[in-house]
Order: structure tokens, then C-alpha cells, then sequence
């Protein structure tokens, strides 16, 4: 595939932090003519099952006076040239001066969920192209939690594993069958949840 050396349009821009720009993943099969950008904008059947999954356990242990879940790329602004979308946002009702706004968010959440990487995982600048997801991971993150975020876990779909980054912590790596803490008392198992959506196959019980 050939480099492209044409500028790249701002609808193809995913995020920006940290003096960078994040590409959608397949924004290159885009420039090349290979796809269109309605191709690459949404999230995959499986991505999108277990966002609603989420978001509905979610809404059901939550206090619902207390606290909204947004989902579908949430806007949040960070800091000038700083913004991120986020796919499940936890955020207390009364930090959240005018819920009518059409603007990002600029008030940082009590948790971030992420369902996978939608940024292109590699760097073409680099020579040869080099993976940047797990610092990515680790960047945003780390934004994040500087901004005033409680967590930030990321459901990564293709090793059933959740990465969760807290504020004076080591990053920590959970299996999709444990438990995971979320804040207060709040906590998800992922395993549990998409069983019960019937998303996953439901695990066959040993009668011995």
C-alpha cells in the first residue's frame, strides 16, 4: 500500500491529545479510494452488542438520580486541541450544569468505558510502521485520569481481557470471567453480563 501524502480530512480525525492526531482505523483504505467513510465511521455488530450490554448493567446498578450514562462516541473536550470520544461515560448528574448543551463535554467523568481501539493501530511515520496501541492505551488514559477521571477500562474483544488504568496505580489486566472494580462499590464481570444479554454462549455448568 503506498503512503499517502495528501492532506487527510478532519472527518477522519478520531481524536486529538497530547500535540497528536488519531486517525479512524481504515482512514488509509479511505484516502486510497478503497472505502468510503461511512464504512469506517460505526463499531461492529459484536462492538455494539456489548456497548448496549454495558451500558444497560450499567443504568441498572447505578442510582438513577444520581449519575447518566452516555454512549455513542461521547464528546469530551479536554483542554484547547484536546478531545476525545469515548464509547461509555459514567458522570454525576449535578456536575453537569446544562445536559441541553450541543457541545462537548468539558467536565471530567467519574468513569470511562472503551469497547476496543478506533483509532488506526499503526504509525506509518515510523519507519518501518510500529504498533502504537498499547501506548495509546496508556496515553489517553493517562490524559484521562490527569483531567480528573476516577478509571478507565478497556474491553478488548480480541483476547477477552479488560485493562483498567486508575489514578496512582499500575495499569491492571482482568480476564473477561472476573470481577472488575468500577468505583464505590460498583463493579461489572463482562463474562456474566454478555452471558445474560445472550451475547456470549452461556457457560455449561459441571453437574458432578
Amino acid at each position: 500500500m503506498e503512503m499517502i501524502t495528501q492532506s487527510i480530512p478532519v472527518s477522519l480525525v478520531h481524536e486529538e491529545f497530547g500535540g497528536s492526531k488519531y486517525f479512524r482505523r481504515g482512514y488509509r483504505q479511505v484516502m486510497l479510494g478503497l472505502k468510503t467513510e461511512e464504512e469506517i465511521m460505526g463499531s461492529s455488530i459484536y462492538q455494539s452488542l456489548i456497548i448496549q450490554a454495558v451500558v444497560f448493567y450499567l443504568k441498572t446498578i447505578l442510582p438513577k438520580k444520581q449519575y447518566w450514562v452516555p454512549t455513542n462516541e461521547a464528546g469530551l473536550h479536554l483542554h484547547p486541541k484536546e478531545n476525545m470520544a469515548n464509547d461509555i461515560v459514567v458522570i454525576e448528574k449535578d456536575k453537569l450544569p446544562n445536559p441541553q448543551s450541543e457541545l462537548y463535554n468539558n467536565v471530567p467523568p467519574k468513569f470511562i468505558i472503551e469497547v476496543d481501539i478506533k483509532i488506526d493501530p499503526i504509525d506509518y511515520n515510523t519507519e518501518p510502521a510500529t504498533d502504537v496501541s498499547m501506548s495509546y492505551i496508556v496515553e489517553k488514559s493517562s490524559k484521562l485520569i490527569d483531567f480528573g477521571v476516577d478509571g478507565v477500562a478497556w474491553i478488548l474483544t480480541r483476547h477477552q481481557q479488560v485493562i483498567l488504568a486508575r489514578s496512582q496505580r499500575n495499569l491492571e489486566v482482568y480476564h473477561w470471567h472476573e470481577t472488575v472494580p468500577l468505583f464505590d462499590e460498583f463493579s461489572f464481570c463482562l463474562k456474566d453480563i454478555l452471558e445474560e444479554e445472550g451475547i456470549l454462549p452461556a457457560s455449561v455448568t459441571d453437574p458432578s
